[in-house]
């Protein structure tokens, strides 16, 4: 029965007969199997979208043996601060999704526990992966080679087998931290900066030094503070950076920033007469903030996006060996001027 209330459910000779195909390239267009013309895939998913067509998922997965859902490995020892990056990964992963009929199956880990994605591995309730944040043991992505199951990285990835899609955070470092430069000494430039045992910190270190080997240049060490991930490690790292008189303090998010400038507000020093600052990842707060702060913009949604895309040509087994780099946009505002 295709009638509910009158409505008649679009079926795949809808779908060939408005774009003037024949039923098994419709087919052949949504398994992803067979030969057939990028171009003529996305004529059919666009009309799928425009007719409301959706394939009969249970049947499909029991015929091709596959779930029709991809896992996003998401940090659920994150904290509140990052929410707004996962969330917007997350949205771009969904949409890409829904235009494929797949599930996005959220995957919880902490740090070292990877103990519910090796039991949805072990059960094969997902056809691919998706894993937000790296860690530098690259532990995920060793288990998730080993269970043979394709996967995508979004950052870097010390797993050399990986396929990742990730924001050009080295590059937008450099840049940042050369502009502070025009106006401030780089013996004066101070650093704050998260746990480096994360890939994309130990990509913005790289970026921060970069930018002093260009110049000809080394940092002063007393004003830089790495691994900083408690609040009593972060007020010990202001208090000494406060007693060297620095002229900007970069903080490697937007997280440590508004800690940052909270602290800064409390001590009665202005921002940018008394102090400089700027963050290596900019946010809602850091834009509205006053004065405003500047910062890297990088595109969470379509980051997530991009990686889902990736994922689908890896399942397809239509990827290619090259990596993506999404560009990045450097925001000049009145906390460095």
């Amino acid at each position: 029965m295709n009638t509910k209330n009158g409505y008649k459910k679009p079926q795949l000779e809808d779908i060939a007969a408005a774009l003037g195909i024949s039923k098994s390239t419709v087919s052949r267009a949504i398994s992803g199997k067979g030969r057939i013309r990028a171009e003529t895939r996305e004529r059919v998913f666009e009309c799928m979208r425009e007719m409301n067509y959706r394939p009969n998922i249970i049947a499909k997965s029991l015929s091709e043996q596959k779930t029709y859902s991809i896992g996003v490995i998401m940090p659920i020892d994150s904290s509140e601060a990052e929410a707004p990056f996962y969330q917007a990964c997350l949205m771009g992963i969904t949409r890409e999704c829904s235009l494929r009929d797949y599930n996005a199956v959220i995957i919880g880990t902490e740090r070292h526990d990877y103990s519910q994605l090796e039991r949805i591995l072990e059960d094969r309730r997902i056809d691919g992966a998706i894993v937000t944040r790296p860690a530098s043991d690259g532990l995920q992505e060793k288990l998730l080679s080993e269970y043979e199951m394709p996967f995508v990285v979004i950052g870097k990835s010390v797993y050399e087998k990986s396929a990742t899609v990730d924001s050009d955070h080295t590059n937008g470092c450099k840049s940042l931290t050369s502009y502070i430069f025009l106006s401030t000494p780089p013996e004066r430039v101070g650093l704050i900066l998260g746990n480096t045992g994360y890939t994309v910190n130990k990509s913005r270190y790289i970026g921060f030094n970069e930018a002093f080997e260009k110049a000809g240049r080394v940092p002063n060490e007393q004003l830089i503070f790495t691994d900083i991930d408690s609040s009593l490690q972060f007020s010990k790292a202001v208090s000494m950076l406060l007693k060297q008189d620095p002229g900007c303090i970069i903080c490697g998010d937007d997280n440590i920033c508004m800690k940052l400038l909270s602290k800064l507000n409390e001590t009665g020093i202005s921002v940018p007469q008394d102090i400089k600052v700027a963050s290596f990842y900019d946010s809602a707060y850091l834009d509205s903030y006053i004065p405003p702060i500047t910062s890297l913009r990088f595109d969470s949604a379509e980051l997530g996006i991009m990686a889902t895309k990736r994922l689908y040509s890896i399942i397809d087994e239509t990827s290619s060996s090259a990596n993506t780099v999404q560009d990045y946009e450097l925001l000049i505002r009145r906390s460095t001027i």
